[in-house]
């Protein structure tokens, strides 16, 4: 970015109008409708992408009460990082800006190049084969620390194992799942 380049700033001293039904307050915010939540995260993601140079297709989904942001094109493994580090910040900076915006409280999952979904069915499979050996073991077995997505995931493939069972120790971010058999 060159020094004639400015990025629209996400909150200014300026006071901003709340959004429809949210309260002036930031104590107790209300939440924004997932329309209203998908729209401003595309526009904040496509400014983004837009500063740092990447080219990319974001379309904005909504299922119940939650908004999906899927951003698509070439070379963005970058926004996804070493196992989706970079995605879950990028998440994270998109749903800070979005609830500023708003002033609500936003549901957003932000996904590129289906990593999300990829990383979702591969971790399902991986647990259940940890439950069932577990289970022939008789014995506990602890997986590497996960965010709480993830361990999410673990708890809910595990669970669908009968003999097996699962629950998460430790503090974040070294939280972890352990995988009892029965």
């Amino acid at each position: 970015m060159t020094e004639d380049e400015t990025l629209e700033p996400v909150a200014t001293d300026a006071p901003e109008e709340p959004a429809e039904g949210a309260p002036s307050e930031q104590g107790d915010l209300e939440p924004a409708t997932p329309e209203s939540v998908a729209e401003t995260a595309t526009e904040f993601l496509g400014g983004l992408l837009q500063a740092i140079g990447l080219q990319a297709e974001i379309d904005a989904t909504v299922e119940g009460n939650s908004a999906f942001v899927d951003v698509t094109g070439e070379s963005l493994g970058i926004l996804i990082g070493r196992r989706g580090q970079t995605l879950d910040a990028l998440q994270e900076l998109t749903r800070t800006a979005v609830q500023r915006r708003l002033r609500a409280r936003v549901r957003l999952l932000v996904d590129v190049e289906g990593y999300r979904a990829r990383r979702r069915a591969s971790l399902a499979d991986y647990a259940r084969a940890i439950a069932e050996r577990a289970k022939a073991r008789g014995t506990e077995i602890e997986l590497e620390p996960m965010t709480a997505y993830e361990r999410k995931i673990v708890h809910d493939a595990v669970a669908e194992i009968d003999g097996a069972s699962s629950f998460s120790e430790g503090d974040e971010p070294q939280r972890k799942v352990v995988v009892r058999g029965e």
